[in-house]
């Protein structure tokens, strides 16, 4: 199984990582001869002006291990939506992908830890 470091690995194999505003959601889709598949999400909701909530993170099971996961929070996190927001985690996916890389919880907010 291929493990992909950055999203330009992962584009080269046909993944994209992008974001979904309306859908309220960062995305990963893989190229098919059918057309883009969708094969992970995390799932977002905005509390106010100041608060985005990463609530529900999930990849197709047989792309597990991949680092597609992990490629999708760096994504989302590192957003400019992220980041001009305090970061409250409830899915237990994005709360430990901060605890390994805390330096992406916004730097101008204060953190959920206390």
């Amino acid at each position: 199984m291929a493990r992909y470091l950055d999203e330009a690995q992962a584009a080269a194999a046909g993944f994209t990582i992008a974001h979904e505003p309306e859908a309220h959601r960062f995305t990963v889709t893989h190229a098919t001869a059918a057309g883009p598949e969708l094969v992970g999400e995390a799932h977002y909701s905005l509390l106010g002006e100041t608060v985005i909530d990463f609530d529900h993170t999930l990849v197709t099971p047989t792309l597990r291990g991949t680092g597609l996961s992990g490629l999708l929070a760096q994504h989302a996190l590192s957003s400019e939506l992220a980041q001009s927001r305090r970061i409250a985690a409830s899915c237990w996916f994005i709360e430990g992908y901060l605890k390994k890389h805390p330096e992406l919880r916004s730097a101008s907010t204060p953190t959920d830890q206390g």
